[in-house]
């Protein structure tokens, strides 16, 4: 192949003409792996394809083929191929990656440098509860620090977005009544009494909870390692908690299944409502 050179091509892309003098369109970034971009320069599939290289993984879900650089949609391609995002534990992963997408389906074609501070307060404005305003800006902040990280902006516009406060007393802890009510209702061998035991004798929250299984169990110790901070813990397990596993139907991974075998989701509020 004759190197054609990048006269007036994207960045990083190189022409080639074979020896029937048909050309060739190759993405060759140090650090990224060599690709073929198909397609007339400029073109839209051209286009996604090099944006997609540039990112390094394969398209959001939601965007387009037709995206076009400077976009919300080619940041969300490139915020979700960076290590900032993947660093994050899938639990944290799902909620941005879920909130990216609804955020790319109403804006994604707008240019990413068009973005203001008065913009994302209208959009947090917008949104009844004050938990998902919030949501929205720690989503967008996160975008909008990767978009000056490579370039696409030089200032972040949620800079000065300051978080919308809410007045809470907290979490309500259940009282021994309450439990005691609960089990009332929900006897031995149940799985909501079983969920029930494994939240209240190994204090761990419910996403490390559905993922406890009879493996996890060695010389009376259930071995867990925490899916937000990554510790591993060793708890003894209960007498109280052993006798509910024995007499409660479990999966052969997980304690907590459906009534097909499958692990439950993170919301447990389905089995201890």
């Amino acid at each position: 192949m004759r190197n054609m050179g990048r006269h007036r091509l994207p960045k990083f892309v190189q022409a080639f003409l074979d020896r029937h003098d048909k050309a060739w369109h190759y993405f060759r970034r140090p650090g990224f792996k060599r690709v073929r971009l198909r397609g007339l320069p400029y073109s839209p599939e051209f286009m996604a394809a090099y944006t997609e290289a540039m990112a390094g993984q394969a398209p959001c879900p939601v965007v387009q083929r037709s995206t076009r650089p400077g976009t919300i949609n080619a940041l969300a391609i490139s915020y979700l191929a960076s290590t900032a995002f993947r660093s994050m534990s899938p639990n944290t992963q799902a909620p941005y990656r879920n909130l990216v997408a609804r955020f790319c389906k109403e804006h994604g074609d707008y240019r990413v440098d068009t973005l203001q501070r008065d913009n994302i307060l209208r959009m947090m404005g917008k949104l009844e509860k004050p938990g998902s305003a919030n949501r929205l800006r720690k989503v967008l902040r996160a975008m909008m620090q990767h978009a000056v990280d490579i370039g696409m902006r030089s200032d972040d516009p949620t800079r000065d977005v300051k978080a919308v406060r809410i007045k809470s007393d907290g979490y309500h802890s259940w009282t021994e009544d309450e439990i005691a009510q609960f089990e009332d209702k929900h006897p031995v061998g149940s799985k909501a009494r079983l969920a029930q035991a494994l939240l209240l004798y190994t204090g761990q929250r419910r996403a490390d909870v559905i993922g406890m299984g009879r493996q996890h169990v060695r010389d009376g110790m259930l071995h867990v390692k925490q899916q937000k901070t990554g510790a591993q813990l060793s708890i003894p397990v209960h007498p109280h908690l052993q006798q509910i596993i024995d007499a409660s139907v479990t999966g052969r991974l997980n304690f907590l299944v459906n009534k097909w075998g499958k692990p439950w989701s993170a919301w447990l509020h389905q089995l201890v409502r």
